[in-house]
């Protein structure tokens, strides 16, 4: 009878074979091994002093282990799937390979994996789960974490490869295990594969003489012309982060947009407005940012007049920034229009208005003509209605 009554399925690649742990065959004459956590699991008995003693690994579970060993130094491909290890073989694997591993806050449950090899996420999605995890230091390559803590690994053992994968079955049913193993075969040969291309880390130790001229020459390259490159796009990046990013963080992050533009501005940590604009150390606009995961409204404009009133600057130009529809899943959803009767209210108001986006597409037109702020500062201040870049220029809609 083979394992979970389910017999030999042949796939794309090759035939899968279902065994249990008590089958003839030797292991080492497979291609490619996967092993289930519990074939051997623990057995415990009362000690003298009735405590539980583990009792000895069997003849069986010491059979196998040492076929297991054997398949790793004829290079093939040993894969350990399951959340924990109370099982004879395969502690008895990590220990001979000092793998080192321990139980995650005393054993809890681990989902939601960060899959480092994408070879193995059809597989890990649905049933990646455990209790254990893994030192880096005992290991050659992470699969995936939990958080930060390693739960999959592959690790090289003579000519072949171990591998431990988290798994939990959530059905017994055949169809879903025969679909299972279809993706975790796919996997491990992908990866198998991948690995056995990969040049070995001592091929750099040796070099031809012109290779060197080319290696320096790559070097020289990159840091006379990428580098700066990089940064440059690093700084575009951080400039866009107003398009994301809420609270304190955007507040933050569209001062630092307001500077880059070339304003002179000041944080304000004690009252509740958020920032000002200034001009030679006087306050000309008070600004206040806003991140929402929807539209403004009518009550976000009454709330920056409330606090122009509450310091005594009912007249100045009020300018209120919103990073609107910051949960959106596209430029186009995030892209909308503020309603007719918030416009209304801005103007009537007396306040300036305008999205985060509308402020890049305005950084984007003074940047590529090398205008001043002050172009932005005399459209700003004094006015009222929404504030935006529209059609090559920069506009004041009432």
């Amino acid at each position: 009878m083979h394992a979970w009554g389910i017999k030999p399925v042949k796939f794309e690649y090759g035939e899968v074979v279902f065994e249990d742990k008590g089958f003839g065959r030797h292991l080492a004459e497979y291609d490619i091994i996967v092993y289930c956590v519990g074939a051997f699991k623990y057995n415990f008995e009362r000690g003298s002093l009735h405590q539980q003693v583990l009792k000895k690994m069997p003849a069986e579970a010491i059979r196998r282990e040492k076929e297991i060993g054997l398949a790793l130094e004829k290079g093939k491909t040993v894969c350990i799937i399951g959340s924990h290890a109370e099982d004879y073989v395969v502690s008895g694997l990590f220990e001979s390979n000092n793998i080192s591993f321990g139980y995650i806050h005393e054993g809890d449950i681990f989902r939601n994996l960060k899959i480092k090899k994408s070879q193995f996420k059809p597989f890990l999605d649905d049933v990646g789960a455990t209790q254990i995890g893994f030192y880096v230091d005992s290991i050659d390559d992470v699969i995936c974490y939990s958080n930060t803590t390693v739960v999959g690994f592959s690790k090289r053992i003579g000519n072949g490869l171990l591998l431990f994968l988290p798994c939990i079955w959530g059905s017994t049913e055949i169809s879903y295990l025969i679909e299972h193993f279809e993706k975790l075969v796919a996997g491990l040969i992908s990866y198998s594969a991948k690995l056995v291309e990969e040049t070995p880390d001592y091929i750099q130790q040796f070099q031809f003489d012109k290779e060197k001229g080319v290696i320096e020459k790559i070097d020289r390259i990159t840091e006379e012309q990428i580098v700066p490159l990089e940064r440059r796009l690093e700084f575009y990046k951080g400039l866009k982060s107003v398009l994301w990013l809420g609270d304190n963080s955007l507040v933050k992050a569209t001062d630092n947009l307001l500077k880059k533009m070339g304003f002179q501005t000041y944080i304000d940590e004690i009252h509740e407005e958020d920032l000002w604009i200034m001009k030679n150390q006087e306050k000309l606009i008070i600004v206040e940012v806003k991140g929402l995961n929807k539209n403004l409204t009518r009550q976000d404009i009454s709330k920056l007049d409330e606090h122009r009133e509450a310091r005594k600057a009912p007249y100045m130009t009020g300018l209120l920034i919103a990073n609107t529809f910051m949960t959106a899943d596209s430029l186009e959803s995030k892209d909308q229009a503020f309603p007719p009767n918030v416009i209304e209210k801005a103007t009537n108001t007396n306040v300036v208005i305008t999205r985060t986006i509308d402020l890049c597409r305005i950084f984007n037109y003074l940047e590529l003509e090398e205008l001043p702020s002050q172009i932005l500062l005399e459209k700003i201040q004094g006015n009222k209605g929404w504030l935006i870049f529209k059609e090559g220029k920069i506009e004041i809609i009432h």
